[in-house]
Formats: structure tokens, sequence, C-alpha cells
């Protein structure tokens, strides 16, 4: 065995002594160490508080505006409400004014009475307040007449109720002529003149009224009544007047 050898080993040998040393030396310590420790009296540390937790606001609905508008899984989310404004029904249509009556005179004796009559209505005299057909009159000159009707107020030019000639009907007053001329032609062709037969119709404060179907001429008496026949620029008009 060489030298060298011999040396190298003789190295490593003192290597481990002195290794071992240095571990028993480390163990002795730290076991001296925690002999130290174990036989200290801990010392209470102060305890401290923990910090205040701050207050949570309460939640806003302004808060979740984006959550609202922006939800993706809800496309129909919209901030602007669209009302559905429905149209009123129309109104329904206006009632027709039916025809107004026709004008035929007047007569201002004692209470003013005005001559009306309607296409379901004879002529015959009417006072303000009364109805004739389906208006009421409320008042009357001698230039217009006020109707009422439907709760509408009919202001109305007593030219423009005035019927034509043509539409105009035969009166009682007018029919004594020529039942007149007949009668007279039958007298000369030597037949019977027509009978006459006077009759009252409605009163009109103290007159009477003439019917159609009186015949009788002018200044016939009846009752204490006699028949006048007036013409005028409306035509003629026919009452009976008490005899004084």
């Amino acid at each position: 065995m060489s030298r060298k050898i011999i040396f190298l080993n003789v190295l490593l040998l003192a290597l481990l002594i002195w290794l071992g040393v240095r571990l028993r030396e480390s163990w002795l310590e730290s076991k001296a160490r925690e002999t130290a420790a174990l036989a200290r009296n801990a010392v209470p540390g102060e305890q401290v508080a923990p910090p205040k937790v701050p207050a949570v606001d309460p939640a806003s609905p302004a808060d979740y505006i984006d959550v609202a508008q922006r939800m993706l899984f809800s496309k129909d989310r919209d901030p602007n409400v669209i009302i559905d404004v429905v149209a009123p029904p129309p109104p329904p249509p206006e009632k027709p004014v039916p025809p107004l009556p026709q004008y035929y005179g007047q007569m201002s004796f004692g209470e003013p009475v005005i001559l009306l009559s309607t296409q379901k209505l004879p002529q015959k005299s009417y006072r303000a307040g009364d109805k004739v057909g389906e208006f009421k009159i409320a008042a009357f000159d001698s230039s217009t007449v006020t109707f009422e009707w439907e709760e509408k107020v009919l202001k109305n030019n007593l030219k423009d109720l005035t019927p034509k000639e043509a539409e105009r009907p035969v009166s009682a007053a007018a029919s004594p002529a020529p039942k007149s001329a007949q009668a007279a032609s039958n007298t000369k062709m030597g037949g019977v003149p027509p009978k006459s037969d006077p009759a009252f119709g409605p009163a009109n404060g103290m007159y009477r009224m003439c019917v159609p179907t009186d015949t009788s001429p002018d200044g016939t008496v009846l009752n204490g009544y006699k028949k006048v026949i007036v013409s005028g620029l409306m035509g003629a008009t026919c009452q009976w007047e008490p005899i004084r």
C-alpha cells in the first residue's frame, strides 16, 4: 500500500471525527435552547380590539340600472316604456234636423198666434211655447221664428219657411170662390146650388178658426159668430169673429 493512500485514509478519518464532534455540539445546543424555552413563563400580550366594520349603505335601484338595461338574457329589457294609446271611439253621427214646419201667416188679435203646418200635421195656429211635431216654438215675430229641437236653438227667417205658391195647400178662405162660381154655373144650367156647411175650427182666444170643409161664403153667421175672410200678402186667412 502506498503512502498516498494511507495519507488519504487518515485524512478521511480525521474529517469524520471532526464532523461527529460538530454534530454532537449542535445537538447539545439545541437541547439547551429547548430546555430554556420550556422553563420560561409565558407573558400575556396586550389584546387589541379589531377595527370596526364600515356601515353598508342601503341598496338603491339606480345602482342597478345597468343590469336592467344591459341584461343579456332578456332582450326585451328597455327603460323606455311604450304605452299603447287607444284612440277613442268616434262620436256618433249627429242626428239630422227634420224638415222644418211651413209658415202661412200670423194673427195678432189678443195673444199673437202663428199659422204652421208639417208633413204630418195640417195647418194650425200655435202660440209661443207650443209644440209643432218635434219642434217647440220658443218665440216668433214678424220676420223670424225660433224653434227648440234636441237642446238646439234654431232661428229661421219666415221667408225661408213660406211655401211656394205651387206647394201652398188650398185654404178654406180660397175655396168659396170656385164653389160660388160652380154654384152660379149650376144655377144658370138649372142645377141645384151646393149645400153650405159652416163649421167652427179650433179656438184662438175669443175667435174660432175655419176648417177646410167649410164652404160657406164671407159674412156667414153661425151661433153668434161671423165668418171673415181677409186677403193679405201671405194669402187669404179665415176666422170666425164674435158679433158685437
